[in-house]
């Protein structure tokens, strides 16, 4: 299977922000090793917060990321402060449908501003794309317990109108259980200086 390019969905609900410039400092590494690898990445943020409440994690990291060769970052903008994660996911997946030229050549990942991804996330995962799979997830480690499947999940781009990404609509396709790099909840460690 011939896969050119992977964008990664993340949805970020109002109380995710906390969470949110460490979530990116996991996603931007990722896909610059995917960039590395040959891969074109943009990282889509699925948002409904508004513009001053998210300019300044942009702030910091957009011109970080216009510095990665083949790295995009985008918001996706959709009002309304009550919008959960799995109604951002399926909201921004009906407009990456819509947009993407090849969608069968495109991965579309997903996961959560709680869950940071390691360093071959992306690569991984369009690994087990371009030996065939059509959809393909991962096991989430952490100590918040179990996580919701669309914090390590990624699906053809040509799936998107089935609802793939809508809540249990990963269920409705074949998904290739993939023993991805670890992800897992981002942990703060404060040193202690004598």
């Amino acid at each position: 299977m011939r896969v050119t390019r992977a964008v990664v969905l993340l949805p970020v609900p109002a109380g995710d922000l906390p969470a949110l410039d460490a979530c990116l400092e996991h996603l931007a590494a990722a896909a610059d090793e995917a960039s590395a690898a040959g891969i074109p990445t943009t990282l889509v943020l699925a948002t409904c917060c508004d513009a001053g409440t998210l300019a300044p994690v942009l702030g910091d990291w957009g011109p970080l990321v216009d510095l990665l060769d083949d790295v995009e970052l985008t918001v996706d903008h959709h009002p309304g402060d009550t919008r959960s994660r799995g109604e951002l996911r399926e909201l921004t997946a009906r407009t990456l449908a819509a947009l993407v030229v090849d969608p069968a050549e495109v991965v579309v990942l997903t996961t959560t501003c709680d869950v940071g991804v390691s360093v071959g996330w992306i690569t991984e995962h369009v690994r087990h794309h371009r030996a065939g799979a059509k959809a393909s997830t991962g096991p989430v480690r952490g100590s918040e317990g179990p996580h919701e499947p669309g914090a390590n999940l990624a699906v053809r781009a040509d799936l998107l109108p089935t609802g793939a990404l809508a809540p249990d609509g990963w269920r409705q396709v074949h998904l290739v259980h993939a023993v991805t790099p670890v992800v897992a909840t981002p942990q703060v460690i404060l040193r202690a200086f004598p």
